[in-house]
């Protein structure tokens, strides 16, 4: 059974939790103005063998809203406090895109909180991130969308790879609805795209010592793959996990072998 749990972030801010499942704590960030369902195709699987604690991040989802500007250590904060309401001491920790970007900063700002790190389909950023086309950008960011549906739809064009549009137009469909249904403001969006535009954690990834893997996609557009290179070669001992022929959201393009890979590194 599923439990709910609320969590208070600085500012009083109230952040939405769901834990399933018993073992491990896996605790799962979610990416640039993306709610905990996100993850809802690695869930069941992950559960059987974890504690899988994921949340909406602020202004997202279930998730209070605040007006002041994001950084990458305010959300860190918020996955922390997160694990203080589901009183966890130490947990693996999972973000993709911009959640693997938040996952690094919880584990350079509270190291003694992450047993180990999984980063996905993210970056160091800085001005050593391998940048995607700029077309790419633009339709990740719904440049020129009317609505948040339009948007989306705009953006699952390089979320996903040409062969996994072509063959699952079902699965995209799905998740454009699910994003129409439950749209994230404009302000909160912008708020979260300027975090990752402050990110770098290239000169500071060196010290840390946790057990790390690096899992991407070999047909990512929006991250290229360079990124994951250049995370696996400053994080002391990183593994990386290519899955081959997917693009920036592998986890949902191949859940099987995604949380084949997380359990695996889990042990």
């Amino acid at each position: 059974m599923v439990e709910q749990v609320r969590a208070l972030a600085a500012g009083g801010i109230e952040l939405a939790v769901s834990i399933d499942g018993d073992g491990t704590d896996l605790l799962l960030i979610p990416g640039l103005g993306a709610s905990r369902s996100v993850y809802a195709p690695m869930v069941p699987a992950l559960s059987e063998r974890c504690r899988v604690i994921v949340f909406d991040p602020r202004g997202v989802g279930e998730s209070g809203v605040t007006d002041s500007p994001y950084t990458m250590a305010q959300l860190a904060g918020d996955a922390v406090d997160v694990l203080d309401a589901c009183a966890v001491e130490r947990a693996a920790v999972f973000g993709a895109s911009m959640g693997g970007m938040v996952a690094q900063h919880v584990a350079l700002g509270w190291p003694d909180r992450v047993a180990r790190l999984l980063l996905g389909c993210t970056s160091a950023g800085g001005a050593h991130v391998v940048r995607a086309d700029p077309e790419a950008t633009r339709a990740l960011l719904g440049k020129g969308a009317r609505t948040p549906e339009e948007a989306y739809r705009r953006a699952c064009t390089v979320l996903y790879s040409a062969a996994f549009q072509r063959a699952h137009d079902d699965v995209i469909e799905a998740q454009i609805r699910e994003r129409a249904r439950h749209p994230v403001g404009p302000r909160v969006f912008r708020a979260q795209y300027e975090a990752v535009r402050h990110h770098d954690t290239y000169d500071e990834l060196p010290r840390l010592r946790m057990p790390t893997l690096v899992l991407h996609g070999t047909e990512d557009a929006v991250m290229p793959p360079g990124n994951a290179e250049i995370l696996a070669g400053r994080i002391p001992d990183a593994r990386l996990q290519w899955f081959r022929g997917c693009g920036h959201l592998f986890f949902h393009e191949d859940p099987p072998a995604a949380t084949a890979a997380i359990a695996e590194f889990l042990g």
